[in-house]
């Protein structure tokens, strides 16, 4: 301030003493002999003089430029003086999460937050009565107490709409600004919540998809695609919805796999959540499942029969075991002080084949006593059966293991007791049977079509064909016969499973699951569905098994999927997989096949199956 007041210093004025003489022919005016003069004297003081003219000027256009700049800030970010340092650095814009087809599964919008400073508020009141008209339910009391504070932040509104944002800025209010920040929003709300998951404050993924591709998504480039179809998710959703609603069930899952890729085309489980409201989800009651909970991919059950086809193709795989070996079912098997039986057995010796149509856990037991448990573990391996099933998602569970892999624990697990797995690692093992053989993983990234996917053999393909052949004849000759949906060629079992606890197993605590491959004799998909604890109903005449509940639910998803996955119906050629199946499908009457039961493995005091 010194200088310039020295620069802005009054010029002085000074009489001559040498008065200038008059031009040639020109007469000087009287009083004409004062001249100007600066204090400086010499030939520099003109010099100097502009010099601290440039000076001025270049102060006052400095100053000009800061405040035009800071104006220019305010009303691009609508920040306050204080409000400025607590706002972030915008990091790039999330990239949206599609699904195979292009539907707009998870999106990034900017909310806008209308906030105040009060030392900018000029008439508090004011503020407060001209914000109430286009805020109806503000707390006017409230905010004018705050706007009357200390304080230099005070939240008005937040997620406000594009629309309320200009209204509030047209009053042209001092002191009230607007600060904008990204959200993330799942326009389908509750659609394959559990595959997208959800994001934190920080737009960072916490869960499903969201947290699997975090890393691509941050970086704000193209839409994550995922093998996800919202159609078929949709079907899937629907069905099981409303199955587990008319059971009564816990619970209720559903996988959707393309055979040969692995993509993933749905996964559902019950009960789900809006992603838009994650946090708010809770679950319904004491022991209930939480809405969070991903039944399909990270919990693991004991999941029954369904394990059957499994270690009948261990058996062929090995040479162990052929269709036409007859193993003894006419008593129940004991074996260190526990007892294996069958529910409505047939009391007979039955063939490798009738094993899985009968689904008899004594037969199933012998013959996996005649595989051995080194193989029997080795195949299983194989089928990745061991560890979590290998898909992007954090959330796929480990199996629960027993602690040694022993000739019992070999023969409860023939028929799926002993251990649990997670029905997405069920699905991908029953992808090598409909895969000719060949293990490939699960996946939520969309292959292209022609491309091809490397896989591990895990089994010949005359030997995935041949389990393939009894399924089939399985779901054709079941008591409902609900799976058997014209023209599809349903290949499947059922399993029910009772529920593990200390000491045995729950009585009427069941976990029901059915497998499907469809059409059988050109595998194109496999299909899951299980139910968590469901009821019977009048029109399952009591039962409230799997043959009752999951195989009628996995029945009128495939109907509904047929024409939104474009499957040509046909009618089955036995003789387009492999002739050894061809004598399983000559004309026959339907057998009536007993409902699907549990047989639980009882456990001796003090032991441990």
């Amino acid at each position: 301030m010194k200088l310039i007041r020295r620069l802005l210093r009054p010029v002085k004025v000074s009489a001559s003493s040498e008065p200038a003489p008059p031009a040639p022919g020109e007469a000087s005016p009287a009083g004409a002999t004062r001249t100007l003069h600066l204090p400086a004297q010499g030939a520099a003081a003109p010099e100097r003089q502009r010099r601290r003219l440039t000076v001025i000027g270049m102060v006052f256009a400095a100053g000009f430029l800061v405040a035009a700049g800071r104006a220019v800030e305010v009303s691009m970010t609508g920040a306050g003086p204080e409000a400025a340092a607590r706002t972030a650095e915008v990091a790039a814009r999330r990239a949206m999460l599609v699904d195979r087809d292009g539907e707009i599964l998870a999106a990034t919008l900017d909310f806008h937050t209308v906030f105040a400073d009060p030392h900018y508020v000029w008439d508090a009141r004011e503020v407060v009565e001209q914000l109430s008209t286009v805020l109806p339910d503000l707390d006017q009391e409230r905010l004018l107490r705050r706007l009357q504070s200390d304080t230099r932040y005070v939240s008005i509104a937040e997620s406000v709409s594009p629309r309320t944002r200009q209204a509030i800025h047209m009053l042209g209010l001092p002191g009230v600004f607007f600060q904008s920040e990204p959200g993330r929003v799942y326009p389908k709300q509750r659609a394959a919540a559990h595959v997208l998951g959800y994001v934190g404050a920080d737009n960072q993924g916490l869960a499903g998809a969201e947290l699997a591709f975090d890393a691509e998504l941050a970086e704000g480039a193209a839409p994550v695609v995922l093998s996800i179809d919202l159609t078929a998710q949709h079907r899937v959703e629907s069905v099981l919805r409303r199955r587990m609603a008319e059971h009564q069930a816990a619970g209720a899952s559903a996988v959707l796999m393309r055979v040969g890729t692995g993509e993933i085309i749905a996964m559902a489980s019950l009960p789900d959540f809006d992603p838009n409201l994650w946090a708010d989800a809770q679950p319904s009651g004491p022991g209930a499942t939480h809405p969070h909970f991903n039944q399909a991919s990270r919990g693991v059950y004991e999941l029954g029969s369904v394990f059957k086809p499994l270690a009948l193709a261990a058996g062929l795989q090995s040479g162990r075991v052929r269709l036409e070996d007859v193993f003894d079912a006419s008593q129940p098997v004991r074996i260190g002080g526990h007892t294996i039986g069958d529910y409505r057995g047939e009391n007979r010796p039955l063939t490798a084949r009738e094993t899985i149509l009968f689904s008899s856990n004594i037969a199933s037991a012998r013959m996996a006593d005649q595989i051995t448990p080194e193989v029997l573990a080795d195949f299983y391996r194989s089928l990745r059966l061991f560890d979590a099933a290998p898909i992007e998602l954090s959330e796929s569970g480990a199996p629960q293991l027993p602690q040694r892999w022993g000739r019992i624990q070999t023969m409860t697990a023939s028929y799926g007791h002993g251990f649990a797995v997670s029905p997405l690692a069920l699905a991908a093992a029953y992808g090598a049977l409909a895969n000719g053989g060949v293990y490939v993983p699960p996946t939520l990234r969309p292959v292209a079509p022609g491309e091809s996917v490397a896989g591990d053999p895990v089994m010949s393909p005359q030997v995935a064909a041949q389990v393939l052949g009894v399924m089939r004849e399985t779901v054709v000759r079941s008591q409902t016969g609900s799976a058997d949906i014209p023209g599809l060629a349903v290949a499947g079992k059922t399993g029910t499973a009772e529920r593990a606890v200390r000491g045995g197993y729950a009585d009427d605590d069941r976990f029901n699951t059915f497998v499907g491959v469809f059409p059988f004799d050109d595998p194109q998909y496999v299909l899951t569905v299980s139910l968590d604890r469901p009821r019977p109903t009048a029109e399952t005449h009591g039962f409230a098994t799997a043959g009752w509940t999951a195989m009628p639910a996995a029945g009128e998803i495939m109907e509904q999927l047929a024409g939104v996955l474009n499957l040509d119906r046909r009618e089955v050629d036995p003789q387009a997989r492999i002739s050894n199946v061809a004598a399983m499908f000559a004309p026959r009457a339907r057998a009536v096949m007993p409902a699907e039961e549990p047989v639980q493995l009882p456990t001796a005091a003090g032991e441990q199956p």
